[in-house]
């Protein structure tokens, strides 16, 4: 990984390849993150150091066996468990298989590094396996967590690792390297826009800002504009498949959320800096609607993604068709 591609993973690298260097890092590092924050590229070369030959220098030295073996994603000590495909949680037989290959002699005789992806996924019977682990920890073994900041681990798994939360850079240094990402294709308002909602996440809002995807929201918006005067919320459905549902939920509430600022004179703090005809629309209807309609929307927004089973297009209708009727 090239810094000059990632800048704001500088400083957290040299933080935590800190301690590799001088022996003093801790065998289980717990790394929460702001999703699209270049979380990945951070522990790929955090893994790809601990594994490294070399012990005298910050960064891999890239040209050991074992740095060559990491590059070509072959390195036999180095160990990704997550959640198996059509799977929803990371189950106890994952680990206990890893846990057993951790007590045997590393393949390239030095480090074994294990990364649990989305940690949070772990049954509470696979994180009560891997906590035995954690608590004797094989020697020359490190073991990788991850997961969302708003993630919930056990208290127990918490208590045996080193956590380190990973902040995403802030809004001004965001949009200079969206900026050369773009090659001055968005202007600043749509930039800060997209930053905002992604959590400032950098790599989100890169995606969010494909053409496509940013057509998508701007087409959305302007659906909006069209069907509030006649509170005609059921023409929505005609503008998107139900599959992308939860991300217009996402994008109506944070319009809500500003108009309500709107209202309050505090507009200088809303998020759709790009849509500020529309915010000023929304805001010309009473609190008590907006905020009725921000509560409705996040209720669906639960629905889908806490219960299964339900019909989601039965959920979208119904939503759609209680925001007629709110008053």
């Amino acid at each position: 990984m090239n810094f000059s591609d990632y800048p704001w993973l500088k400083l957290p690298y040299q933080q935590l390849a800190s301690g590799i260097l001088h022996q003093r890092t801790h065998h289980a590092l717990l790394i929460n993150y702001v999703q699209g924050s270049g979380e990945d590229e951070l522990i790929k070369l955090l893994a790809n150091r601990l594994l490294c030959e070399s012990t005298n220098q910050l960064d891999p030295c890239l040209s050991c066996h074992s740095c060559q073996l990491f590059g070509v994603n072959n390195h036999p000590d180095y160990y990704v468990i997550t959640n198996e495909q059509g799977k929803q949680s990371i189950g106890i037989d994952q680990i206990r298989n890893i846990s057993s290959k951790v007590y045997e002699k590393s393949q390239q005789g030095g480090n074994k590094v294990i990364w649990i992806k989305h940690a949070s996924l772990m049954t509470e019977a696979a994180a009560n396996a891997l906590l035995k682990t954690l608590e004797e920890p094989p020697e020359k073994t490190y073991f990788i967590l991850s997961d969302e900041h708003n993630s919930h681990l056990l208290p127990t798994i918490h208590s045996r690792c080193f956590s380190y939360f990973l902040a995403v850079p802030n809004l001004e240094q965001s949009v200079e390297w969206l900026k050369k990402q773009h090659n001055q294709q968005y202007n600043d308002n749509e930039l800060a826009t997209a930053l905002l909602l992604s959590e400032n996440a950098p790599l989100t809002a890169l995606a969010l800002l494909e053409p496509e995807k940013w057509q998508q929201r701007k087409q959305f918006c302007d659906n909006l504009s069209h069907v509030l005067p006649q509170n005609n919320y059921w023409q929505l459905a005609k503008t998107f498949d139900h599959e992308q549902f939860l991300e217009r939920i996402i994008w109506f509430s944070t319009l809500l959320s500003d108009a309500l600022k709107a209202k309050q004179k505090v507009g200088r703090f809303i998020i759709n800096r790009d849509q500020v005809p529309l915010v000023r629309l929304l805001a010309t209807q009473n609190n008590e609607k907006i905020t009725a309609l921000y509560d409705l929307w996040l209720q669906a927004r639960t629905q889908l993604l806490s219960v299964t089973g339900l019909n989601k297009e039965l959920i979208v209708y119904n939503v759609l068709a209680q925001s007629e009727l709110i008053n």
